[in-house]
Parts: structure tokens; sequence; C-alpha cells
């Protein structure tokens, strides 16, 4: 589960995220349906190359190993930051 907790002025905000969750969004994302959509809506408004130059069923392989890897680094801290204002932005897997 990739847990990311924001914290800012006293409050904080936690988000856990699991990996199925992870896994479903990367689906939806390198679907051929939602880039034809918004190449389609791109290139209407604007005369532009497509939005999106990689084929999506190349790159979905490629994101599903990503987060199955990820799994393998349980507790690893991949983002800890503190800004000038105090504001702590915090990722562990």
């Amino acid at each position: 589960m990739l847990k990311i907790k924001v914290k800012s002025e006293g409050k904080t905000l936690n988000l856990p995220i699991p990996y199925t969750l992870l896994n479903l969004s990367s689906t939806v994302i390198c679907s051929k349906f939602l880039w034809r959509n918004i190449n389609k809506r791109i290139n209407n408004k604007k005369q532009t190359p497509s939005f999106f130059p990689l084929d999506p069923t190349i790159v979905k392989p490629i994101l599903k190993q990503v987060i199955k890897e990820l799994k393998n680094y349980k507790g690893l801290v991949i983002v800890d930051v503190i800004t000038e204002d105090g504001t702590r932005v915090w990722i562990q897997l």
C-alpha cells in the first residue's frame, strides 16, 4: 500500500492507496479509448501533434511491472520533503 501524508499548519491528510487501485488506474490510463478521445479533442481545438506519442499497449505492461516491483520494497520512504512554510509531504511504500 502506498501511504501519502501531507502535514500543513497542524492539519494532517493521510491518503492510503492500495496497489489494486494503482493497477486499476494504470489500466485506465493506458486504454486506447481514453487516449483516442484525448487526442481527438486536442486536435479539434488546435493543430498540434498527438498528445500521447507512445503506444499505450506498450506502456501498460511496463507500468504493471513497476507496480509489481514496488511491492517488494514495503516500508521504503520515497519522498520526505519539508517546505519553507513547514508543509511536509511524506510518501512511503
